[in-house]
């Protein structure tokens, strides 16, 4: 994994940042910062690979895609205010939700002499609990080797999974990318521990880090945070919906349009992420949330799944079987078209009753 120092926001990354401001506060505390790190990520790729031209073509995308996405976003909100004072959305709907979950976990070692994978979930049984602050996925893929990949997935999982319930603060958003954060933080102390007198090379040889991506169900919403491309999915009446972001080299050529889905399949840089937990002191937590319905299907995978399965498959598997069948078939059919990483996956079908 190769890094790049840091360097101080531009002009035009400090505009954008101030153009955010147009949007509706909701909107700007869900996704604010990740679309401030997009366009980051787009404008010194567009300076450093295409010059002027490539920047002013950016910003006149940026600014159209602005002024519809401001005025949606406000329409939005607008209408949702007005609900509310009418007494047409009522802030109890969500409590009267009853969800059930019907919940499997499975990894598999895959054609590796260890399983650097780890996976938990928790569905608190206080109804309190679960009404205030939902169930949770977790899915983490170890990077460092053998010892280190598997330690770094373990305090990924659990410190994102406990972090998470021992926060009071109600904002699910909020709450979730704390969670995640603190484990990109433990998981970096536990690196500094050990650079205190090693070398360069044996920091590189040392080091370890973790993708993660965690799910929380609350209500008739499902909330997002990942790191790296561990991968979430909703399977919704035949359709699939990547929900989680990909953080890896590919994935942002793919989004620059330099490369299509096909060829980031098969490209020789595919395995290389732009994005883990430990590397650093700090890490950019992607956050969305969608909501959901009444027979929706919660995938979360690492890439030994999704890498080896196309979506078409998956949903297939996981509309025909249960999800302790639908674990099982899809650990199988990754094992079967090579398996030549660790492959976990997490399925959870949801049933809504008011």
């Amino acid at each position: 994994m190769t890094t790049t120092p840091l360097r101080s926001p531009s002009s035009s990354e400090r505009l954008y940042h101030a153009l955010l401001w147009l949007y509706p506060a909701q909107f700007r505390r869900i996704y604010g910062r990740e679309m401030a790190l997009t366009f980051r990520d787009c404008y010194r790729e567009e300076q450093e690979h295409g010059g002027p031209r490539s920047i002013a073509r950016l910003w006149s995308l940026v600014l159209a895609d602005l002024a519809t996405s401001v005025c949606v976003e406000h329409w939005k909100a607008s209408i949702t205010f007005f609900k509310s004072l009418l007494g047409l959305e009522k802030e109890s709907f969500m409590t009267n939700i009853l969800l059930n979950l019907d919940v499997a976990l499975r990894t598999d070692i895959g054609h590796r002499p260890s399983n650097e994978d780890n996976m938990t979930s928790y569905v608190p049984e206080d109804p309190q609990v679960m009404a205030k602050k939902g169930a949770i996925f977790v899915v983490a893929d170890g990077l460092g080797g053998h010892a280190l990949g598997e330690v770094a997935s373990e305090l990924a999982v659990n410190t994102t999974r406990d972090t998470y319930y021992q926060d009071s603060n109600e904002d699910i958003v909020s709450s979730l990318r704390l969670a995640v954060e603190t484990a990109n933080s433990i998981i970096w102390q536990r690196n500094g521990a050990k650079f205190q007198d090693a070398t360069e090379g044996e920091k590189e040889r040392k080091s370890m880090g973790a993708t993660c991506v965690a799910a929380v169900l609350q209500g008739d919403r499902v909330y997002i945070a990942n790191v790296g491309d561990s991968l979430a999915y909703v399977i919704r009446a035949g359709q699939v919906m990547q929900i989680a972001q990909k953080h890896s080299w590919v994935a942002e050529q793919v989004h620059a349009g330099l490369l299509t889905e096909e060829q980031a399949r098969s490209h020789e840089k595919r395995n290389i992420i732009t994005r883990c937990l430990g590397t650093s002191p700090t890490v950019e937590v992607y956050v969305t949330s969608e909501s959901v319905q009444d027979g929706d299907i919660l995938v979360l995978c690492t890439d030994g799944l999704w890498s080896l399965i196309e979506e078409d498959e998956l949903r297939s598997i996981v509309e025909q079987y249960d999800p302790q069948e639908s674990a099982k078939r899809l650990v199988e059919r990754a094992n079967e078209n090579g398996g030549p990483d660790n492959i976990t996956a997490v399925v959870v079908r949801v049933s809504l009753t008011a």
